[in-house]
């Protein structure tokens, strides 16, 4: 039987340390013994809880800028239909540790660092509205679902809201609100 790596380990911890604290009550201490390691375990591999969250933070964005880059969408889109299914089930995967980035105070800077990542992604037709604006409607919307299905906990099926995902779309409707004559 093979066992965890002490790091696997430890993001376990952290992560159901978030489901019952905010980050600022959680304590090296406290990872470290729910995690079942030593002390001097944890520091081999993280400076602090501050480094574990970078790190974590860091690897989730890696793998989300992946997707988003691997599946681009067309026009006035993020993602291609089944971007948007790789996507989801990704977050779904990582649901725990996600709510605990996001709601427990743990990475104040790790919404706006997906907003980013999906800002440099999305492609937009020009038609009067400008393009900034038009990319800013499209990921907040994108950005609007997912945040509460995460908050949520994912209640609704990934087949029920990638749907919900794909109507963020600039429509021809959206461009004639901003197009002056």
């Amino acid at each position: 039987m093979k066992t965890e790596s002490a790091p696997a380990k430890i993001k376990i911890a952290f992560t159901q340390l978030m489901q019952q604290n905010t980050f600022d009550k959680i304590t090296v201490a406290a990872i470290v013994k729910a995690a079942g390691i030593n002390r001097g375990t944890f520091y081999l591999h993280y400076e602090d809880k501050y480094d574990l969250v970078e790190i974590l933070a860091a690897d989730l964005l890696s793998a989300i800028q992946q997707i988003v880059q691997d599946n681009p969408g067309s026009q006035s889109e993020i993602l291609t239909p089944t971007g948007t299914h790789s996507l989801l089930t990704y977050l779904y995967g990582e649901r725990q540790l996600l709510r605990g980035l996001l709601f427990s105070g743990a990475d104040l800077q790790f919404q706006y660092k997906l907003k980013l990542i999906l800002l440099e992604n999305v492609q937009v037709k020009p038609h009067g509205l400008p393009e900034i604006y038009a990319k800013e409607m499209i990921v907040a919307h994108f950005m609007s679902v997912i945040l509460l299905w995460l908050q949520r906990d994912c209640q609704e099926p990934i087949d029920q809201i990638a749907p919900l995902l794909q109507t963020g779309t600039m429509s021809d409707d959206w461009h004639a609100l901003y197009h002056h004559n």
